[in-house]
C-alpha cells in the first residue's frame, strides 16, 4: 500500500511528498499556462535535479525554483532508499472567468523518462463562485496501469479550491510510467494554480462580480 493506494509489485518505488512550498502566481500573467516537471530524488528525499518537459513563459520558472526545495518521503527498494523520478505538473488558470486571452502556448522541449507518466489529456478547473482570493494546490495522484487517475488527494490545500482541483485532476489521463516495455502504476504531482480574475471584486459572501 502507498498511502492508501494499492500499487502494482512491478511499480517502481515511489516517493511522497512532505513537505515544501507552493509556487507564487504571477501578477503580471496574461494568460495561464502548463509546466511539466521531471524531478530526481535523492536517496535522502531531496530534488538534485529538475528537467523541464513542458514551458509556458513566466511559469516554468517560478514551478522550478518552488519544488527545488521540496522534500520527499524517500522511495524504498528491497533494502534500502534509492534515488527515483517523479513527475510534477501545474496547471494555471488564466486571469479571467471566461473569453480568450493572451501569453504565450505551452511549448513540449524536452521527452520525459520511461519511468515516470506523462500527461496525455489535462483538464482546467473553473474558478469557485464563492472564492474571494487566489489559491495554490497541491494534488496527489494514483496513475493506474491503463493511464486513468484512480485515486486522488490535496497533500497542500487552498480553500475553497481543493474540490474543483480534485475534479479536474480526476479526469486527466496518462500515458503510463513504464518498467521495461510494461506499463505500470505510479504518483505524480499536480499543482493547480487560481490567480483572481482580472476585473472582478469581492462582494458580500466572497462572490466575484464584475467591475462597474
Amino acid at each position: 500500500m502507498l498511502g492508501g493506494f494499492a500499487l502494482s509489485a512491478q511499480a517502481p518505488a515511489s516517493v511522497r511528498y512532505r513537505s515544501g512550498s507552493m509556487p507564487v502566481l504571477s501578477p503580471t500573467a496574461l494568460g495561464g499556462g502548463q509546466v511539466f516537471l521531471e524531478l530526481s530524488i535523492s536517496p535522502d528525499g531531496g530534488v538534485t535535479s529538475v528537467t523541464p518537459i513542458r514551458t509556458t513563459p513566466p511559469f516554468t520558472d517560478l514551478v522550478a525554483s518552488a519544488v527545488r526545495d521540496w522534500r520527499f518521503d524517500p522511495a524504498s527498494g528491497p533494502a534500502t532508499p534509492v534515488e527515483t523520478r517523479v513527475l510534477v505538473a501545474a496547471v494555471f488558470r488564466a486571469p479571467v472567468l471566461m473569453g480568450p486571452t493572451l501569453g504565450e502556448r505551452p511549448r513540449d522541449i524536452a521527452a520525459a523518462s520511461a519511468s515516470v507518466a506523462l500527461p496525455a489529456a489535462t483538464a482546467e478547473p473553473p474558478f469557485p463562485a464563492q472564492a474571494r482570493d487566489a489559491g495554490v494546490v497541491l494534488v496527489e495522484v494514483l496513475i493506474a496501469q491503463n493511464g486513468r487517475v484512480d485515486r486522488a488527494r490535496v497533500v497542500h490545500s487552498s480553500p475553497p479550491f481543493d474540490d474543483v482541483a480534485v475534479a479536474a485532476a480526476q479526469r486527466w489521463t496518462f500515458r503510463p510510467a513504464r518498467v521495461g516495455d510494461t506499463p505500470v502504476a505510479s504518483v505524480a504531482y499536480i499543482i493547480f494554480g487560481f490567480p483572481v480574475p482580472l476585473g472582478s471584486t469581492p462582494r458580500g459572501r466572497g462572490m466575484l462580480t464584475p467591475r462597474q
